[in-house]
Parts: structure tokens; sequence; C-alpha cells
């Protein structure tokens, strides 16, 4: 859009006098803006038409795996690791076992809804897949009698 009459202003503001329109610019602000309007639309035929906006659509986002999501697979995959020590020592009795698999179980409980709401590919959906299925399969084990001394 081309501005005209700025020295009518100027001249005006610095004299005291108010200053008249340029000859070419008459008409209300909503005329010039429709026809600049139209100017523009005409210019670009491969642009969009005017009022035309990009729709955004609002999507609720799974939840990231927060900061609280680590620690706590960090923390199962250490009771399974106790587990594995425990059951690799020969002094330590089903009664000992028991415990250990108790709180494996806890922490399977709590931490198999998490899975879902981790994204897939995600490494640490991986690894928490692979544990819990992974204390699955020792928790049946160790109820199925497995481990019972023959």
């Amino acid at each position: 859009m081309k501005i005209q009459g700025g020295s009518n202003l100027l001249e005006g503001v610095l004299s005291g006098r108010p200053t008249q329109p340029a000859s070419g610019a008459r008409g209300s602000f909503g005329e010039v803006f429709q026809n600049t309007l139209n100017e523009a639309a005409s210019a670009g035929s491969a642009a969009a038409p005017v009022g035309a906006g990009v729709a955004i659509r609002l999507q609720s986002a799974p939840p990231a795996p927060g900061p609280a999501v680590m620690p706590r697979v960090e923390k199962f995959l250490d009771l399974l690791d106790d587990y594995r020590r425990l059951l690799a020592d020969c002094r330590v009795g089903l009664k000992g076992l028991d415990s250990a698999v108790q709180a494996v179980e806890i922490g399977r409980d709590e931490l198999s809804p998490l899975l879902a709401g981790l994204p897939e590919g995600d490494g640490l959906r991986d690894v928490l897949n692979q544990s819990l299925v992974t204390a699955e399969i020792e928790i049946l084990r160790f109820r199925r009698g497995d481990y019972l001394p023959t």
C-alpha cells in the first residue's frame, strides 16, 4: 500500500494548521482496506482467498515421560536385580524369596499402567516392557513351585 500526502502531514504539524487528505486517498477506512484486500487477492492467483485461515486442530498429546517415570523404572530394575541375587544365593530359603517376589509384584502393579502412556518406539517403553515381562515370568515360576528343592 502506498502512502500519499506524507509531506502535507509534516507541514501541517509544523505550521499548526490542519492538513487536507491527498486527492487519491478519499473514502472511509473500510473502503480503502477492502480495495487493498481485493487488489492483493487478484494479484496473487495462487494465494489463498481472503479470510481463509489455517485451521488449527488441538489434540491432547500423550503425556511425555516425566522425570518421575525413569526413577520408578530404575527402582523396579533394582528390585529385579535384588531378586536375582537372592535367587542365586543358596543360603536364602523360599520365605526369604517370597518377600522379594511380593515387592516385585507391587512394583509390577504400579508400573503396568505407565506402559500405555509412553510413546511407541521409546527406549524407556521397551525397557519397561521387557522388565514387566521378565517380572511376570519370574512371579509365575515362583508361585508355580519351580524353585522348590527336589
